[in-house]
C-alpha cells in the first residue's frame, strides 16, 4: 500500500511540474503579444522564441501561445562618475538595448551619478530584458506627446491596444491629445524601447569627463555658421586672428554637415572644456550664462542634415540634463536677439525640434 501512495505521489508531482513548465495561454479578442507578456511577467521575445513567432503582430484569436517560465535574477549597480551605459553593457557581457528596457530608460546619454540601475545576471540577449520580471510592479515608461503624433500610431508603436492607453491615462477622446502632454505606456519587461537619437560613444565619455559648472549656464542658444562649407579648425582660427578673439572659437560646439567636417560630427570646443564663458552673441552679459552650438550650413537657403538634427538633439537632451535646464530654455540665435540677426536662417525648424525635447 505505501508503495502505492509514493507511486501515486511521484505521478502527481510529475504532472504538477508539468503544467507548471508549459503554460498554455490562448489569445482573447483585442489582445497583444505586449499585454500578454506583462500578465506572464515575461518578455515578448520569450514568447516569441517558444512559439516561433517571427511577427508579435501576427495573433489570432483563439492562438495557443507556450508561454515560458519567468526570467532570471538581476544584479544592481551605482553609477560612478564618468560611466556610460554603453559601456556597463559591454563590462557586463549584456546589450545596450537590454538594460534600455529592464531600466526604463528612454535616453541612454541621460544617466546620472549615483543612479542606480538594474543589471540581469545573465547575458542572453533574448532574455536579459525580461529579468525585470524579479520586480513585483508593473513596469510603465513616459511618453511626450509631439507633433504630428496620435494616440492609436503611438499604440501601434509600442505594441499596445488603444484601449489600453485610453483607459490607463483617462483619455476620453482618442483624437483629442496635446503635444507636450505626458502619456504612461505599459512595456513588458523585455519590450525594446525606442530610443532617440544617441551621442557616439567616444563622445559621451569626453563629455562625462567635463565637470559642468550647472549654476552658470541659462540658456542654450542654435547658431548656423551661414556658409556651405566649414569646420570647427576653421571658425577656430577665423575667430581667433581675424576677430582677435583671446580664446578662439566662439561656440561651445559644432556640428558638421559633411563639408569640412563628417556629417553630424560633433566637435567639443575648449570653452566647454574649460567651463568658459561663450563669444556667440552680441551680448556680454548672455555670453556669459550662455551655451552656444553651431551648425554647419546656411540654413537660410537649406535645411540643416538629418545627422546634424540627430546629434543636435542628442547633444541638446544631454546638456539639459547636465546644466538642469527645461526645453524653455532652448532657443536660437534670433530669438535671444531678435534686432541682431535671421540666425539660424528660415529653414532651421526650430518649433518641431523643440517639440522633441523632453
Amino acid at each position: 500500500m505505501y508503495k502505492l501512495f509514493a507511486y501515486a505521489a511521484l505521478l502527481l508531482a510529475t504532472f504538477v511540474s508539468s503544467v507548471e513548465a508549459a503554460t498554455v495561454h490562448s489569445v482573447r479578442k483585442g489582445e497583444t503579444l505586449t499585454e500578454i507578456a506583462l500578465a506572464y511577467k515575461v518578455s515578448v521575445q520569450a514568447i516569441k522564441d517558444a512559439n516561433n513567432l517571427s511577427n508579435a503582430n501576427a495573433i489570432t484569436v483563439g492562438q495557443k501561445l507556450n508561454i515560458p517560465a519567468a526570467a532570471p535574477q538581476y544584479t544592481e549597480y551605482k553609477i560612478r562618475n564618468g560611466d556610460n551605459l554603453s559601456d556597463i553593457a559591454k563590462e557586463h557581457g549584456v546589450s545596450l538595448r537590454a538594460l534600455t528596457a529592464l531600466n526604463a530608460i528612454g535616453n541612454a546619454n541621460r544617466i546620472r551619478v549615483g543612479q542606480i540601475i538594474k543589471i540581469p545576471l545573465e547575458g542572453d540577449a533574448a532574455t536579459t530584458a525580461s529579468s525585470a520580471a524579479a520586480a513585483p510592479a508593473q513596469t510603465y515608461i513616459e511618453y511626450k506627446v509631439r507633433s504630428g503624433d496620435s494616440l492609436s500610431d503611438i499604440a501601434t508603436k509600442y505594441g499596445v491596444s488603444l484601449n489600453t492607453l485610453t483607459n490607463l491615462n483617462s483619455i476620453r477622446r482618442a483624437n483629442r491629445i496635446k503635444i507636450g502632454q505626458v502619456i504612461k505606456i505599459p512595456v513588458a519587461p523585455g519590450t525594446v524601447i525606442p530610443q532617440g537619437p544617441q551621442l557616439d560613444s567616444s563622445d559621451l565619455a569626453t563629455l562625462n569627463r567635463i565637470r559642468a559648472k550647472s549654476n552658470q549656464w541659462k540658456h542654450i542658444v542654435i547658431h548656423h555658421s551661414a556658409t556651405r562649407v566649414g569646420s570647427a579648425k576653421g571658425m577656430d582660427n577665423y575667430h581667433r586672428n581675424e576677430r582677435r578673439m583671446e580664446n578662439g572659437l566662439a561656440y561651445h560646439f559644432v556640428i558638421g554637415n559633411g563639408r569640412g567636417m563628417k556629417d553630424g560630427e560633433l566637435y567639443i570646443g575648449d570653452r566647454w572644456k574649460k567651463q568658459i564663458h561663450g563669444g556667440h552673441v552680441s551680448s556680454y552679459a548672455l555670453n556669459q550664462i550662455s551655451i552656444g552650438i553651431c551648425l554647419v550650413g546656411d540654413f537660410s537657403k537649406t535645411r540643416p542634415t538629418t545627422k546634424q538634427m540627430e546629434t543636435l538633439e542628442a547633444l541638446v537632451e544631454y546638456l539639459m540634463d547636465k546644466a538642469q535646464l527645461s526645453a524653455s530654455r532652448v532657443t536660437t540665435h534670433t530669438l535671444i536677439h531678435p534686432k541682431h540677426t535671421q540666425c539660424p536662417g528660415k529653414y532651421f525648424p526650430t518649433e518641431s525640434f523643440k517639440a522633441k525635447l523632453d
